[in-house]
């Protein structure tokens, strides 16, 4: 078979390109330290590193949303722990109150300060986080969530909680409705809520009660009233008639048991004109507990019934106040339990992703000490093509026609 002269050229020169590519691709992986450069270079590795990084790349998306849920709920955190430090000094403020010892002028000025804790509940719950969204708006974040109306404390947002997956299948609320936090406060003994007649005259004080029989309390409404001297009358609103047994004698400070529920009530009510009512426990903002007992500690208690009026709001509020540092308390450990779980959540998908990479590095990687072994290989092979190239330039018949 003939072979031409540009054909045995032709051929060296290929492979002194093939040799070329071989040592180009050598030197590239070792550049970048991968194994695999190209699906070609090995298909199956290929397929699994792809599917691994897509892996890590959800996994880290995880680890942002957990980031993110991490540094909204350590606000809520911090916001709701200055809740606390200051319904803690109000109460201590509703006890010094307290004092029947106290004038008007010493109960005015701690009234004062009792304004502007209030302000400062209400500065809290209109927090915003580091994005400038409120933290309690529910998903109307760019709402202001608690606002100031003649009928009182108003939320704005709503009830929703956004939810964040930080692990497979996974998803945890990054915050807290306003409504949950705020509103939704137990107001009485939390079974059931005792109140004045604000057309009261007499000096009489009605305590905030306890449940003396579970089994026989009946969530009804109940109206205490003072048919005749000496007399207390129990109603129930609900049934339109008087408990049974009542009328009974009335003994200032002495208990009055009704259907599983025990009040005290001291001093001397109006007979015929005064009123208390029991009602069950419903919510109530802290807004208006703290309100209710500035405003009570702010007036002037010349007449009896002023002074009993005050009285029995100051003790009110002392005990819903306990009731909101109970809930707070409650607010802040649903808010630890979530950042410990996402802690833990973190730390698995940082494992996780760990473990991936390692098996991922196996199917990828480059071994140095092989690919110096081929380069050096391939840098001789090229060398000797090289030559070989430069031998067969000189066989061609017009060298010895000269």
């Amino acid at each position: 078979m003939r072979i031409s002269t540009r054909q045995l050229q032709q051929t060296a020169i290929n492979g002194i390109i093939d040799r070329q590519g071989a040592l180009s691709k050598t030197q590239q992986q070792m550049a970048t330290g991968k194994r695999v450069l190209t699906p070609a270079d090995d298909p199956v590795a290929a397929t699994r590193i792809h599917a691994f990084k897509e892996s890590i790349g959800i996994l880290e998306q995880y680890q942002a949303n957990a980031d993110q849920v991490k540094n909204r709920l350590s606000a809520e955190e911090g916001v709701v722990k200055g809740v606390v430090d200051t319904i803690q000094r109000v109460r201590e403020l509703a006890v010094a109150g307290a004092n029947g010892a106290l004038s008007d002028v010493g109960r005015q000025s701690i009234a004062k300060e009792v304004y502007t804790r209030l302000e400062s509940l209400l500065g809290a719950a209109n927090s915003v986080d580091a994005n400038g969204e409120y933290l309690f708006g529910g998903n109307r974040g760019d709402t202001t969530p608690f606002t100031v109306t003649s009928g009182g404390y108003v939320y704005n947002g709503d009830d929703g909680q956004r939810r964040l997956q930080v692990g497979p299948d996974f998803y945890i609320p990054n915050g807290d409705a306003g409504s949950d936090v705020f509103m939704r406060i137990r107001n009485g003994n939390k079974v059931f809520s005792t109140e004045y007649n604000p057309a009261n005259t007499g000096n009489g004080t009605i305590d905030g009660g306890r449940v003396a029989d579970i089994a026989a309390y009946t969530s009804h409404d109940y109206t205490i009233s003072f048919p005749a001297a000496g007399q207390v009358l129990v109603t129930d609103d609900t049934l339109g008639a008087p408990v049974a047994g009542f009328p009974k004698p009335y003994v200032p400070g002495q208990e009055i048991v009704f259907d599983g529920a025990a009040v005290t009530i001291d001093g001397s009510p109006t007979v015929g004109v005064d009123s208390f009512s029991v009602k069950p426990s419903s919510s109530q903002d802290i807004f208006t507990t703290v309100k209710r007992l500035a405003d009570a500690l702010n007036q002037s208690s010349t007449l009896p019934a002023d002074k009993a009026k005050a009285e029995m709001e100051i003790t009110r509020a002392i005990d819903e106040l306990d009731n909101a540092l109970d809930h707070f308390v409650n607010v802040s450990a649903s808010i630890g339990s979530r950042l410990n779980s996402v802690d833990g959540q973190v730390f698995m998908n940082e494992d996780t992703v760990l473990n991936l990479k390692k098996v991922m590095s196996s199917l990828e990687d480059l071994d140095y000490a092989e690919a110096v072994g081929k380069l050096n290989l391939q840098m001789v092979g090229m060398q000797a093509a090289q030559q070989v190239y430069l031998k067969a330039q000189g066989l061609s018949l017009f060298e010895f026609m000269r």
